[in-house]
């Protein structure tokens, strides 16, 4: 038995004993020693069981307010680490963020290298091409001056030799 039900049973038989009366006890308030010994002890029960109840109603209230203590820490630490990890969620996005971004900034860039040599590729091409052109019309230019120098020089062969008369001299050879 622990000592509350001891001390329960104890106050029970004493109440019982001074109701019907125990050895020469005469029932309450028989004015005999023995019920105010009794009642002493009646009374000293009452107040070590009031004691013992107000030291267990303080533990427990001490208790409850440890777990209130500990449970507020644990909501407060839940808290700050959902805190944190929305924080280094945001910096994550905002980091992947950048990161395509600068890999955007990167592609543009890498095209545009590719662009500008496309570009100075073309213009290079149609520089040789124009040149080309401009050696090629030169060329025909230079083969069309060779012959008609060449048929001229073949027309002339043909014909001899020639001396152009003088003015006077053709007026009149053209009239015998």
């Amino acid at each position: 038995m622990n000592e509350s039900n001891f001390g329960t049973w104890i106050f029970a038989f004493l109440i019982v004993a001074v109701i019907f009366g125990w050895g020469g006890i005469g029932g309450i308030g028989g004015g005999n020693a023995a019920a105010v010994d009794i009642q002493s002890a009646l009374a000293a029960q009452t107040s070590a069981l009031n004691q013992q109840s107000l030291l267990l109603s303080s533990a427990n209230n001490n208790y409850e307010t440890a777990r209130l203590i500990d449970n507020q820490s644990m909501n407060m630490m839940n808290q700050n680490n959902t805190n944190l990890l929305a924080a280094i969620n945001g910096f994550n996005a905002v980091t992947q963020n950048l990161t395509s971004g600068f890999n955007s900034v990167n592609q543009n860039i890498a095209d545009l290298g590719y662009r500008l040599d496309k570009c100075c590729c073309d213009i290079k091409s149609t520089l040789l091409e124009n040149r080309l052109q401009d050696t090629q019309i030169a060329l025909q230019n230079a083969q069309n001056v060779a012959v008609n120098a060449e048929q001229s020089q073949y027309i002339l062969s043909q014909l001899g030799s020639f001396v152009p008369k003088a003015p006077a001299a053709a007026a009149a050879y053209a009239t015998k």
